[in-house]
């Protein structure tokens, strides 16, 4: 104080000239915190442009891909199914309650692909779908008419009422879009052939009966179940169409801002650029979205088109693998609160007002010296005794007070400071960041420093370390003294200890973040009133649970009720008034409606406090959101009661539930049809009962029990018995019931009468024993008849023919040497027509009966087969013999020698083969055949056209190997040749 007074003494001598400095100097800064306080303000205004900005993009972002998730479960439905009905898709669009859940879906669609040769039956099929309207829909035609490459035809739409005129639209080829007709048919296209969710931005009018709006669409393609889709042809090729939703995009973006920011702040949403169709520079034809749809009313945009009057941002989205753009303007006037406004003006006035009065004062005291002497007397004296009460003061207060000189030396320390560090004059002398924590002594440092630079004080926090190893935290306020010539000469500083406030403190936030953090887990909320001030207080996850944002929430307890349901309103008024008047807690349900519309239930329970008197001062409660439990209940009851309708009316299948003994518990009409009890009979009775005696008797419906109890179901076919003693047999399912901990409470058990399907396996299986016994005795009957026919060639013709050439080489020899040389030649050329024919009745021999099977076994005959099909067809044959076993029966030689002659006559005739390999391997009675060729192969599950025949000849040798006993196998594949292994086992 005394440094002040010396201050203004010398500034007094110094003449009236200081006025006027100081006054130029107050009025330079009075301007230029004007400017620094205009810019500031525009910025801040511009930041917080930009946050609504990016908060209302993230809005939009998460709904259209929201949205966008309905579709891939559409997807997922015709996924899981060969075919997905009308009347399936328009129950699952139904299940997905759009008008509650997803406002702003007008409709969602299904859009078939119709190839040009399937247009008039698709057309036909289409008429004749009664799944959903019993009349069909006789008018059904594809729009707009005409030829083209491929039609997209909307044929599923739901809801269909409103948009009646898009049935049976082709949406490649919409004449609503004019121009931009090719670059939706590009943008289905680029869908089939990747895959992927795909969304033009396309702006699409719309019209209904009602109203007109513009409309945007997002397709997913759909394939066919379980085809391949790892190419673009493999796609194309399942190709079957595509789900898709038609937005509003009015009522997709109403909401993206909140109400008073929709007043000054414009946003419109751009669509892709799509390639082949022009766009302007300002993008009017993507335009998607305008909100001044939402206000009818045009967002003012002051100054025109002038840039430095308005804030604008541009922010890019990514959707359906597009960008789409979002732009934001809003007028500059508009962002900045008008008080703001003024603030910049306000400081400059007051700033010029202060270097007024400041001139004033510096005036006065330039005229005032001799008074201003005394008073700097008066003052020196005041100072003195000023001083000593500080030291009485310092001396005796309980904060902690020291003096630091310029070095950071401690030069004065008051006793508080003994009862940290035992004594407070050991400090005098010490250096100011002794005992301050490590961690800390940069900071203290630094702002010590900055105080000596500036003569400001500086509040700080740091950590005192005790030398007991104590750490205690310190609130500090440091302030300068300065000297004559106003530099500093001491800094003064009063610190506190706070460290058990810190520590409450940070118990308090501890605890409010767990309470949090607990209410929030478990949509939880509090909520206070206090009687004597009619006040209510909420936590925020009450707030939360009502759809109220901070400071919505009534501060009255009657201003709560309007967010009550109407009709649960004066129901729970009137126990919160008879809690009052008896004192007791209460807890209620009931149901709110937040400020969107939506309708919740809760779960309230309530407290009453009262004072000394027992007058209620305060009602505590807490308030919990149990909407989807109820629905959940709700739900589940429904499940049941519709599972046992169902389960009590299915009259085919016997299903009833068994406790854990094995006794009776439910019995449904099923049951009772096939078994013969009415429920009151059969009820309360054990289940053994239907079990044939024997089968009673050796416990199995106590095994069958555990083991469906350990294996989690049992399945079997048998005999059950009926009422009236008859046996049927039966197809049985067991199931183990399980409670919500995992333990076993009962069975289910569900029995299928297959009596006639028993009897009609039963007659199969033997018609196809008695097929194979007659196909066994046609194959020896067409063997004896081959053997039989070689033998009547061998001994009746043969013979003649040998004879015939016999004769003719006798004539030939008898022949005089001059005789006519036509005649030898005839003779000569009957000669070689006799051997022909001897070689070709050979041949047939060989192929009706070979003797080299009858003479030397199943090798040589092969080899044989081998060398003149090879001769014959110019492929070659390849012929390997592994092992030396004992000889096979006769009848396997045979079926494995005519098994090798069909599959080279396969060869020849299919095959298109340069070789094939034959082998033969036995050991000890097996016998392994395999003719193998390195052909076009084919496919055995597509046996049709040319390949007719050969699926004969396959049959054929199937049958001729089953028929002695032997397995056979065909291996082949399109370009992959073909084998065929029979096998043997003596």
């Amino acid at each position: 104080m005394s440094a002040v007074i010396r201050w203004i003494a010398l500034r007094i001598r110094a003449g009236a000239v200081l006025p006027w400095i100081v006054l130029g100097i107050g009025l330079a800064a009075s301007g230029v915190g004007w400017m620094m306080l205009r810019d500031n303000i525009e910025n801040v205004a511009e930041e917080r442009f930009d946050h609504q900005a990016t908060e209302a993009t993230q809005v939009i972002e998460r709904r259209v891909l929201s949205y966008a998730e309905v579709l891939f479960g559409a997807r997922a439905l015709f996924a899981t199914r060969d075919r997905v009905s009308r009347l399936e898709f328009h129950r699952f669009v139904e299940s997905l309650d759009l008008k509650s859940r997803f406002p702003g879906f007008d409709q969602i669609n299904y859009s078939a692909y119709v190839r040009p040769g399937e247009k008039e039956r698709f057309v036909q099929s289409v008429r004749r779908d009664t799944s959903l309207d019993p009349s069909g829909y006789p008018q059904f035609s594809i729009k707009p008419p005409g030829e083209r490459p491929g039609y997209y035809v909307l044929v599923y739409l739901e809801p269909m009422a409103g948009f009646e005129s898009a049935f049976g639209l082709d949406i490649g080829a919409n004449p609503a879009l004019g121009p931009s007709q090719q670059a939706m048919a590009a943008v289905q296209q680029s869908g089939r052939d990747t895959g992927t969710l795909t969304a033009s931005g396309l702006p699409i009018p719309v019209k209904t009966a009602s109203r007109e709006y513009v409309g945007l669409g997002m397709r997913l393609p759909v394939y066919r179940k379980d085809a391949p889709l790892d190419t673009v042809e493999q796609r194309r090729a399942a190709y079957l169409g595509s789900v898709g939703a038609g937005f509003n995009v009015e009522s997709l973006l109403s909401g993206v801002l909140e109400e008073k920011t929709t007043r000054y702040m414009r946003f419109r949403v751009y669509g892709p650029a799509v390639e082949g169709r022009a766009t302007s520079p300002s993008g009017r034809e993507r335009l998607l979205f305008d909100s001044n749809q939402l206000t009818h009313a045009s967002v003012r945009q002051p100054g025109g088109n002038d840039p430095a009057s308005a804030f604008a941002r541009v922010m890019p989205m990514e959707i359906a693998g597009r960008t789409w753009e979002v732009r934001f303007s809003a007028g500059k006037d508009a962002v900045i609160d008008p008080l703001d406004r003024l603030m910049p003006a306000v400081v400059a006035v007051a700033g010029a007002l202060s270097s007024l009065l400041l001139f004033g004062v510096l005036s006065f005291l330039s005229s005032s010296r001799n008074r201003a002497l005394a008073l700097a007397g008066k003052m020196t004296r005041t100072l003195r005794e000023s001083e000593e009460r500080f030291r009485l003061i310092a001396e005796n207060a309980s904060d902690l007070i020291t003096v630091i000189d310029t070095k950071g030396t401690r030069v004065y320390a008051n006793p508080a400071y003994g009862k940290l560090f035992g004594d407070a004059r050991s400090l005098i002398g010490s250096d100011m960041a002794e005992y301050i924590h490590p961690d800390d002594q940069g900071k203290v440092r630094e702002s010590f420093l900055e105080t000596l630079s500036d003569g400001h004080t500086r509040h700080s926090v740091f950590r005192f370390l005790l030398p007991d190893g104590e750490v205690r935290y310190i609130e500090s306020y440091r302030s300068a003294v300065l000297d004559a010539q106003e530099r500093v000469e001491f800094v003064v500083a009063v610190a506190r200890d706070v460290t058990e406030r810190r520590r409450t403190e940070e118990a308090l936030r501890a605890r409010d973040v767990q309470l949090q953090e607990a209410q929030g887990v478990a949509n939880l909320g509090s909520w206070e009133w206090d009687l004597r001030t009619n006040s209510r207080t909420w936590s925020d996850q009450l707030s939360r649970i009502f759809g109220l944002r901070p400071g919505q929430m009534p501060s009255t307890f009657d201003g709560f009720y309007p967010l009550v349901h109407a009709e649960d309103r004066e129901r729970t008024a009137h126990l919160a008034r008879e809690a009052l008047r008896s004192g007791k807690s209460y807890e209620n349900q009931f149901r709110i409606v937040r400020p969107d519309g939506t309708v919740r239930t809760v779960h309230n329970q309530a407290r009453v406090d009262r004072d000394e008197s027992g007058k209620p001062v305060r009602v505590i409660g807490v308030c919990q959101d149990i909407t989807e439990r109820k629905l959940a209940e709700e739900q589940a009851r429904v499940s049941q009661e519709r599972f046992r309708m169902m389960v009590e009316n299915v009259r085919d299948y016997a299903i009833y539930m068994l406790d854990m003994k094995g006794y009776i518990t439910s019995w449904n009409l099923g049951a009772e049809r096939i078994f013969g009890y009415l429920a009151d009979e059969i009820i309360g009775k054990h289940y053994s009962r239907f079990f044939l005696s024997d089968h009673a008797t050796r416990g199995d419906p106590g095994i069958q029990l555990q083991f469906a109890s350990i294996q989690g179901r049992y399945e079997s076919e048998g005999w059950r018995m009926r009422k009236n003693g008859a046996q049927f047999w039966a197809h049985v399912i067991l199931t183990p019931l399980l409670d919500e901990a995992g333990k076993l409470r009962g069975f289910s058990e569900i029995v299928h009468d297959i009596t006639e399907r028993k009897r009609a396996e039963e007659d199969l299986h033997s018609y196809a024993d008695r097929l194979k016994t007659t196909s066994r005795r046609l194959v020896e009957v067409q063997e004896s008849e081959r053997r039989m026919l070689a033998t009547e060639l061998h001994d009746r013709v043969g013979q003649n023919l040998t004879a015939l050439g016999i004769n003719l080489s006798i004539v030939a020899g008898g022949m005089p040497a001059g005789a006519k040389p036509e005649l030898a030649a005839r003779l000569e050329d009957c000669n070689s027509l006799v051997e022909g024919t001897v070689d070709a009745m050979r041949d047939v021999m060989a192929e009706l009966r070979p003797h080299a099977l009858d003479d030397y076994g199943l090798p040589a005959a092969l080899r044989s087969l081998a060398t003149g099909f090879s001769r014959r067809t110019g492929i070659h044959v390849a012929f390997e013999k592994e092992g030396r076993g004992a000889d096979l029966p006769k009848p396997v030689d045979l079926a494995m020698f005519r098994i090798a002659q069909e599959a080279l006559n396969n060869v020849a005739k299919h095959a298109n083969a340069q070789r094939v390999e034959i082998a033969i391997r036995r050991k000890n009675g097996h016998a392994v055949l395999s003719v193998s060729d390195d052909g076009v192969g084919f496919d055995p599950q597509r046996l049709d056209g040319p390949r007719a025949e050969a699926g004969w000849g396959l049959l054929i040798m199937r049958e001729r190997a089953e028929a002695v006993g032997a397995h056979f196998t065909l291996k082949a594949g399109p370009n992959n040749g073909t084998q065929v292994l029979v096998e043997y086992n003596a």
